[in-house]
């Protein structure tokens, strides 16, 4: 049936592309299009919802757009991409001041993060690193679609977030600038200072244009508000980052252009501190001189690749995107004694993909007309979990994958959009042979036989947005997400089994199914922009984590999660603009028939954000970023235990304001300074409070200047 239905996917295609060569009708739009450094509107381009450019106000999603000129100006307040992100997506749970994003969700689930459209999540082993995948230098905007999304494939339950690099400078021939700055603790200085510099080329020479970047950050020891050491333990304190991008473009002619870009990744902690103390609800862990056992944590390399060919005619009225991509990621987390004998594990990923993007234009009738999407994507990830003493933590798991996909999208009757797409995954998973080890409670020694692990899946998406008035720009839709959660955490925990040999079919790893219904609306008036939604995602099974017997393991279980976010801003004048946004989430699982609450560790507590920009000159420019979290506390004590659950810790409310102001002596030279946590806020992060662990129970980042001069030429 499945494979019928396949074949009938290819000739619904092919159907529509033979159907566009003998209609006259308008191509598409061949030229770029810059984007502005200005606020998001209904004509912001997008690539990401339909990996084909449209304007904001044609998607029936709901999207986040975060601009060039808003990472600008709250870089200079913190480089920490955990945290800018978190300070601008409605959903996302707030950053957690660590080297990872473990903890955060959108819209209470997982999310898959790309780069140019190379993944950069792992969710055959998911590690929380991939966040922290690319310097934010090298980042023109963030394209973040919300809610379950199958569009890129495995990984998106909760949305995605797609890194635009940065384009080269058109108007140059030799263009560039020199950045450099220095951050530090305003409540206790003492070996908290830390320096960053940043330099860039760009250009373009005839048909042939470039950009080259390269950055070296170094920062110093993390204080909290009472200038405390932050522990270390996954502290983005004494970390090395570098970054090294190179992106070049050869336009063959008006209709055809290939492009190579390569970006290198590296972040290691040199900490000359360990964690000391702390207990649950009580103290934090704190840092105190000393010298870690074990391997650096960090990431030592994250390779990213990618070969894109366009051409914007390959027959008539269709155009064709052919992009060759590789990942090559390995990550190193704290030595820890949960092994036997103790050790670092690590992360290993190795992804190779290839994506034929076709989108035929066609003009059926006045009332009638559109354009087709369709192709097939192909990928090959690699994934193990090793510890770098040797031991096979979590076998190399060989994902193959092939599917084929259309999306169409229709204007009928000039104001009604319309959007259905299907997507067919057909995957094989090839997992050896392998004997689990010893790790906390877990006694390790099972032998377990491998073999392949098939899985299909149709999922389908559909939408409708009616476009008329800008003042209302309401859409309907529904998606859906295919996700094989980190089965590496599955396949470590195997049991034996008494009647016959353990293998990975006697093992829980069914594929989870996520369908997300959602209902908003866009509206600009004059001045006056805003946005709102509610959704609902549902699944058969879960991807919260509970604990037994000391041991993370994973809970298969029907969950719901509905919410809703709203955002709107003023231009009061036209050096005066300020915005706002609020996001609330809850989720729940049914567990043997019984409705509980989703962990905290899933689901964040609700979110309120209000921005402030204001230029005093024309050469000034004043930022102010208030950030509220609110109150979750949905749990009981656990009457066994007498503790909280993993995930089920009470979560108390806490504000952020953080200040941006910027001074340019010319068009060339210019100043900023930035203050992370303004008011030196006392607190802890959501996950701090929410996990209920004692390793995790660290402050946030008191008050931090960020001081920096950039000259460009």
């Amino acid at each position: 049936m499945k494979k019928a239905l396949v074949a009938a996917l290819i000739v619904i295609a092919a159907t529509m592309q033979a159907a566009a060569q003998q209609i006259q009708g308008t191509p598409a739009p061949t030229t770029d299009s810059i984007i502005q450094p200005s606020d998001v509107g209904l004509n912001e381009i997008v690539v990401t919802a339909s990996r084909n450019k449209e304007t904001l106000g044609t998607v029936p999603s709901s999207i986040t757009i975060i601009s060039g000129k808003r990472l600008r100006e709250q870089s200079a307040i913190t480089t920490d991409i955990n945290q800018l992100l978190s300070m601008n997506v409605p959903g996302l749970t707030l950053g957690t001041n660590t080297s990872t994003n473990k903890g955060q969700t959108l819209r209470g689930r997982g999310m898959l993060i790309m780069i140019d459209g190379i993944p950069q999540s792992t969710p055959l082993r998911n590690g929380d690193k991939d966040m922290r995948s690319i310097d934010v230098s090298v980042i023109e905007r963030v394209e973040v679609i919300k809610g379950s999304t199958a569009i890129y494939g495995n990984g998106a339950d909760g949305g995605i977030i797609n890194f635009i690099t940065i384009k080269a400078n058109p108007d140059k021939r030799f263009s560039g600038s020199t950045d450099i700055s220095t951050a530090g603790s305003l409540t206790n200085g003492a070996n908290s200072l830390g320096g960053r510099i940043s330099q860039n080329f760009s250009g373009k020479l005839n048909k042939f244009d470039y950009v080259v970047s390269g950055t070296y950050e170094q920062t110093g020891v993390n204080k909290d508000a009472n200038g405390e050491v932050i522990a270390p333990f996954q502290s983005l304190s004494q970390n090395e980052n570098v970054n090294l991008f190179a992106k070049l473009g050869y336009d063959i002619n008006a209709n055809n252009r290939i492009e190579v870009m390569y970006n290198y990744y590296r972040t290691m902690q040199n900490s000359t501190y360990v964690d000391e103390g702390g207990e649950f609800g009580k103290s934090p862990i704190i840092g105190v001189v000393g010298t870690n056992p074990g391997d650096k944590q960090g990431t030592p390399y994250n390779h990213n690749a990618y070969v894109n060919y366009t051409n914007k005619n390959i027959f008539r009225n269709t155009s064709l995107n052919v992009n060759l991509y590789y990942q090559d990621f390995y990550t190193v987390f704290e030595w820890s004694d949960f092994y036997a004998p103790p050790g670092n594990s690590a992360i290993a990923s190795k992804k190779m993909g290839a994506r034929l993007n076709f989108n035929t234009v066609f003009n059926f009738h006045p009332n009638l007309s559109g354009d087709v999407t369709w192709g097939v994507d192909i990928l090959n990830d690699k994934t193990s979990q090793p510890l770098t003493d040797g031991r096979p933590f979590v076998p190399e798991m060989n994902m193959k994958n092939y599917a084929p996909y259309a999306q169409l999208k229709t204007v009928v009757f000039k104001d009604f959009l319309v959007k259905a797409g299907v997507r067919y995954e057909n995957i094989s998973l090839d997992i050896p042979d392998y004997t689990t080890i010893k790790f906390g409670n877990y006694a390790g020694g099972v032998f377990v036989k491998g073999g392949e692990l098939p899985y299909e899946a149709l999922v389908f998406n559909a939408g409708l947005r009616y476009t008329k008035f800008p003042v209302f720009n309401p859409f309907v839709s529904y998606s859906q997400s295919f996700s094989l959660y980190d089965l590496g955490r599955t396949l470590r925990l195997a049991k034996a089994v008494s009647n016959g040999a353990t293998s990975i079919n006697t093992i829980e790893t069914e594929a989870i199914i996520t369908n997300n219904y959602e209902a908003g609306f866009n509206s600009n008036i004059g001045k006056f922009n805003a946005s709102g939604s509610y959704f609902i995602s549902t699944s058969d099974l879960g991807t919260s984590l509970k604990d037994v017997n000391g041991v993370a393991v994973p809970e298969r279980a029907p969950e719901r999660v509905q919410g809703f976010e709203f955002t709107a801003g003023y231009q009061f004048l036209p050096n005066l603009y300020a915005s706002g946004a609020y996001s609330h989430v809850e989720g729940k699982k049914e567990v043997n028939g019984t409705k509980t609450y989703l962990p905290t560790t899933r689901i964040s507590p609700d979110k309120m954000t209000f921005n402030v920009n204001y230029s005093p000159l024309k050469q000034w420019d004043l930022g102010v970023y208030y950030i509220y979290s609110g109150v979750r506390k949905r749990f009981d004590v656990n009457a066994t235990t007498g503790q909280y659950d993993l995930g089920s810790g009470p979560v108390g409310d806490f504000y952020l304001v953080n200040l941006y102001t910027g001074y340019r002596f010319s068009q060339a030279a210019s100043i900023r300074l930035g203050v992370d946590n303004l008011l030196n806020a006392d607190y802890y992060p959501v996950t701090s409070q929410g996990r209920v662990r004692t390793d995790s129970y660290i402050k946030g980042s008191g008050a931090r200047f960020n001081l920096g001069f950039k000259y460009s030429f």
